[in-house]
């Protein structure tokens, strides 16, 4: 007679624990397809039981979301400079309007802000690095984006300075391009605390322990051009769909980053406690 052995999957650890990194942050344009899925009372809505996403809202488009932000469901967000959008149009964005911001949501519990990215300069890196400094000055701790194609000596300038960095600039670049960026940045600054922008993709968060990182394709993706991370390829598109499938699918897609790196988030989380504990020194 053979007998089947059977061994019952129990992971040691609750790796899906809300505060645990790495996080996998929506990045949502207020008004765009994704308000039918995050603000209460429409017809596709989360409930507030469901398990929320943490998401990333631009700067740049802040007085939309605030006419509305107590209707939208979400964990926590993180707060970008809106730099790329404002570049794409040509127009500019005041760090003082920026710092003022930071400040007062700061002080609101409420909205529940996890983090702030730094207002960057786009092809002046010089700069981009005064204002993350006038930021911290100003009482704003806010993650400084080392972008691609600026000199290495940056990153790692950075990766002394500040306890948690971005890697941007080549979000719309192909996903050999950007993989081979990630690995030159975290060849040279591990175990910094790392967010991604645009690493959004499953293959990047499950293939670098990123501390965090954003996506916006759950909403382009389905309504724009019919590419659904959940479903495939479908004719299905338009501003009213239902999105909560993707969400869950980004949900689920955090969750096995935060067991996949667990041993390596211990190790980030133990970085940041030390440059906590010598900032306060």
């Amino acid at each position: 007679m053979i007998r089947l052995a059977m061994a019952t999957y129990k992971p040691s650890r609750q790796p899906h624990h809300k505060d645990c990194p790495p996080t996998v942050r929506l990045a949502h344009v207020p008004g765009a397809q994704g308000d039918h899925t995050i603000l209460r009372n429409r017809a596709h809505s989360l409930k507030e039981s469901d398990e929320l996403p943490a998401i990333l809202i631009s700067f740049f488009y802040w007085d939309l979301f605030e006419k509305t932000i107590t209707e939208y469901l979400y964990r926590d967000l993180a707060l970008d400079s809106g730099a790329f959008s404002a570049h794409m149009i040509g127009a500019t964005v005041s760090i003082d309007d920026y710092i003022d911001l930071c400040k007062r949501l700061r002080d609101m519990p409420e909205i529940r802000l996890a983090e702030v990215f730094s207002l960057d300069v786009i092809g002046d890196w010089r700069q981009s690095l005064r204002n993350a400094e006038k930021m911290w000055k100003a009482g704003i701790e806010a993650i400084p984006t080392f972008h691609g194609g600026e000199p290495w000596h940056v990153l790692i300038g950075m990766a002394k300075d500040y306890p948690k960095i971005a890697l941007g600039g080549v979000a719309r670049a192909k996903m050999k391009v950007k993989q081979k960026f990630a690995e030159q940045c975290f060849a040279r600054v591990w175990p910094k605390a790392i967010h991604g922008f645009g690493y959004g993709h499953e293959d990047a968060v499950l293939g670098f322990p990123f501390h965090s990182t954003d996506a916006s394709n759950w909403e382009l993706g389905p309504c724009c051009f019919g590419r659904w991370k959940t479903f495939g390829e479908m004719s299905v598109r338009g501003g009213s769909q239902n999105l909560r499938a993707e969400v869950e699918f980004y949900l689920a897609l955090e969750r096995k980053a935060r067991y996949r790196w667990r041993h390596e988030m211990e190790e980030v989380t133990k970085g940041l406690a030390e440059w906590n504990s010598k900032k306060r020194s």
